[in-house]
């Protein structure tokens, strides 16, 4: 079983201009999907993946109702989409709860394209009310291309926010942080967080084998980014790493499952 723990996707009807948007800013990084649902599915069934996370992002306040609404509409055994709530929406523990009796297991955040620091202290409130929820919460680790030299959620100010709030169960997205790897050897390595694999191909042979000796593969998550990266090829990527079967399985399907069940380590 595989399940890709990090995927975007948007409705049909704003695919096409969404993408192009994004492909304005992303560099050498082209997309390998069309970003539409069957898209993501073709790709999906290529690779031989069962099961994806949908990460959306909620830009403005405004926005989580509508996510919650066409996330609902995309759900199925395959598709598991993730809530989204804006830290600055005057509404926001109202919106977490709606997506936790919907039955959503965790929340999507991205410091950068929500323009927020991961340790304002002035979002404790916010933060408080995602740990009451139970909710894992999926977030941008490090710098995102299209924000260059941007540290809103940089390693330093992760650990910070773990150490507020010990019992949130927190999934730093790209190993960590991307291209701030160092960084995240030297401090979030051996935390109770969990990493995604996206980007991990690109990290140094020696600086990778050392992340993952020191986090270990209870807390790793198999994840590309889809579309930025190509599912087949990381999980390729992945099975070419000195891992045995069991530690490949753990990070494949069974630490994702685990969190969607509730049983995960750091669940309580």
């Amino acid at each position: 079983m595989i399940i890709d723990v990090h995927t975007h996707i948007f409705p049909d009807s704003l695919a096409r201009r969404a993408l192009a948007s994004l492909t304005e800013t992303s560099g050498d990084y082209l997309p390998h999907t069309d970003s539409t649902l069957a898209g993501l599915l073709e790709s999906m069934d290529r690779a031989g993946i069962d099961m994806a996370w949908i990460a959306s992002i909620a830009t403005k306040s405004a926005q989580a109702a509508a996510i919650l609404e066409w996330s609902l509409s995309i759900r199925s055994p395959r598709i598991i989409p993730l809530g989204s709530v804006h830290p600055l929406s005057p509404g926001f523990e109202r919106e977490i709860e709606n997506f936790r009796s919907a039955g959503f297991r965790g929340i999507k955040l991205h410091p950068l394209y929500q323009n927020f620091f991961v340790d304002d202290a002035a979002l404790e409130p916010f933060f408080a009310a995602l740990e009451r929820s139970g909710m894992f919460v999926l977030l941008h680790g490090g710098y995102d291309i299209s924000f260059p030299g941007d540290d809103k959620a940089s390693p330093r100010r992760i650990v910070t926010l773990l150490e507020r709030f010990p019992d949130m169960i927190l999934i730093a997205a790209h190993f960590g942080g991307w291209r701030v790897w160092d960084d995240v050897a030297a401090m979030l390595a051996g935390t109770p967080c969990y990493f995604d694999t996206s980007f991990m191909s690109e990290v140094p042979p020696r600086l990778r084998d050392s992340i993952i000796e020191r986090h270990g593969t209870d807390r790793l998550l198999f994840a590309t980014d889809s579309p930025w990266q190509e599912q087949d090829a990381q999980i390729r990527f992945l099975k070419s790493l000195s891992l045995n079967k069991a530690e490949e399985e753990k990070i494949f399907f069974r630490n994702a499952l685990a969190l969607m069940e509730g049983t995960g380590l750091d669940s309580r």
